[in-house]
């Protein structure tokens, strides 16, 4: 999930970027991966919550 994290910030601060310099073409692309990184991150939360975690050290 750090990682998620790392891809969120990134990815919304090349689409900032990508604004203030008019790459119209760029920007959708680029706000549609950050929408699918933060949606990564809400599942990463529920499995987290969920004890997903907890399973998966015990199976290993």
């Amino acid at each position: 999930q750090k990682v998620e994290h790392y891809e969120i910030a990134s990815y919304g601060t090349i689409a900032a970027l990508a604004k203030q310099l008019g790459y119209k073409d760029a920007l959708p692309l680029l706000l549609e991966t950050l929408q699918e990184e933060k949606a990564t991150d809400e599942k990463l939360t529920i499995l987290a919550k969920s004890g997903g975690n907890a399973k998966a050290v015990q199976a290993a």
